[in-house]
């Protein structure tokens, strides 16, 4: 990965200053849009119920990847 004006070597610390901010600014914007939703009822009164399946999914995904990237490290 290049990012212009950065080397190489300092890349990974210029990318932790704005991926949390970054990261940090999608979870407000979800969770507003989350909050609003359900006080104006625009996608039912589920909203919380699917965010939170979503969430898990994705914790989901992220163990199943890290378990698979362990196991070919190994070699298995």
């Amino acid at each position: 990965m290049v990012m212009p004006g950065h080397r190489e070597s300092n890349l990974q610390k210029a990318l932790n200053r704005y991926i949390p901010t970054a990261a940090a600014f999608g979870g407000v914007c979800i969770g507003a849009l989350t909050v609003l939703a359900n006080f104006i009822g625009a996608i039912g009164p589920r909203t919380g119920s699917l965010l939170s399946v979503t969430i898990i999914y994705h914790y989901f995904e992220t163990f199943e990847k890290e378990k698979a990237s362990e196991l070919s490290f190994f070699g298995f």
